[in-house]
């Protein structure tokens, strides 16, 4: 199975490297610069770029019956995940689960992931070759997977409550064929949700799409405009035009069939945000509290604390809940508070107070300078620059 992921653009050219991954199983490309396509566009771009280097002379509609791909879009700009924006969301490192076996203290986001979605696409029905699914979540099935049926498409999705599902799509289908898709949502509301348990079940949307090659060419048709690609999305336009009864009349896309499908014990994690990567570490280290089972047993002031490949000569403290260190250099001379995020800081003797919710990431610039990136736990970066409230604090600029 090929790889296929769209990343950050300064990450492309170095990701082999920094991963040692083989280039022959893994391509990497970025959308264009200064142009967004989507989620739809993104996948034909990298479909594309994919097969204008490995095309081997085939035809393509040959090439996408050749063989297995995941798509993985990991691009962005991590605007809510400022700490790993240089790298990519994808490449988050993750502390190892304390009740696992067999994990890498160097393991990512990247390496928890992929494992399922070959899994998933080892039992997939031979018409599909392509899976597309999202960067910045982690998702674990705890019970074997079913079946895969034959279909046009497949989509996985999870049973949550209407709190969280009025976020996301969901896929709605009568209560008498639940594995067949009626039509696609994108964030309906409590209210609409109540009303659909009376004669329908609905399934959360975790991003995790298999399509068969007539499908991604559909797809793929629907992302052009003239001799170039156009913002088009998978879920609120595709998706939604999939379906029996789907709210985008689209007759070639109504004409796909369509099964959704429950991932067995399945778990979603996301990590697209400052706070998401702590709140979703802490829910899978605390998925299991048998004391036979966990084999990392050093007790932490507080269990909201993450430290990972730094060195912390400063004390910590049950008061310094939401703390992640990571690859950083923390001295005897650094006083933390709470909902502080400090990565990429190098070895240092300076005298730094960080105050709630206050987060430094320093990058290298050239062989001898940094940039200093220091942004608040909750930043949404977004906002008229002349904002008071988009300004980041002077004691902290």
């Amino acid at each position: 199975m090929k790889r296929l992921l769209s990343l950050p653009p300064n990450l492309v050219n170095c990701f082999h490297e920094i991963t040692g991954y083989s280039r022959d199983e893994w391509f990497c490309t970025s959308d264009p610069v200064g142009c967004k396509l989507g989620s739809g566009g993104g996948s034909t771009w990298l479909l594309e770029a994919c097969y204008r280097e490995h095309g081997d002379g085939m035809t393509f509609d040959e090439w996408l019956a050749a063989d297995s791909r995941l798509l993985l879009h990991a691009g962005g700009q991590s605007r809510r995940l400022p700490a790993y924006a240089p790298s990519g969301k994808v490449l988050t490192p993750i502390p190892v689960f304390r009740w696992e076996r067999g994990q890498r203290l160097s393991q990512d986001l990247l390496s928890l992931q992929v494992p399922l979605y070959e899994q998933i696409m080892n039992q997939a029905p031979a018409n599909m070759h392509t899976m597309i699914v999202s960067g910045d979540v982690y998702i674990r099935a705890t019970q074997p997977l079913q079946p895969i049926p034959e279909a046009d498409v497949v989509c996985y999705g999870l049973w949550l409550g209407p709190e969280i599902a009025k976020d996301h799509g969901v896929f709605v289908s009568k209560s008498d064929t639940p594995s067949v898709l009626e039509c696609m949502m994108q964030k309906p509301s409590v209210k609409t949700l109540g009303e659909l348990l009376k004669d329908h079940f609905y399934l959360t949307d975790i991003g995790v799409w298999l399509l068969s090659d007539r499908a991604v060419r559909l797809l793929m048709a629907r992302s052009r405009q003239g001799d170039g690609l156009k913002n088009y999305d998978l879920y609120s336009e595709f998706g939604c035009s999939l379906g029996t009864e789907p709210s985008i009349v689209d007759e070639e896309l109504n004409s796909l069939s369509v099964a959704v499908l429950p991932l067995p014990g399945g778990e979603f994690y996301h990590f697209g945000t400052s706070h998401e990567i702590l709140s979703s570490t802490l829910a899978i280290q605390n998925l299991v509290n048998d004391q036979r089972e966990i084999m990392h047993h050093s007790l932490k002031p507080h269990p909201a604390m993450f430290v990972q490949n730094a060195v912390t000569r400063t004390a910590i403290t049950e008061a310094n809940q939401n703390l992640w260190i990571e690859n950083s250099y923390v001295g005897g001379g650094w006083t933390l508070a709470h909902e502080n995020i400090i990565t990429g800081v190098p070895e240092n003797d300076w005298h730094v107070e960080l105050k709630p919710g206050w987060c430094v990431d320093i990058v290298p610039v050239g062989e001898a300078e940094y940039a200093v990136r220091p942004y608040g736990y909750g930043d949404k970066f977004r906002g008229s620059l002349l904002d008071v409230a988009t300004e980041v604090p002077r004691e902290l600029a």
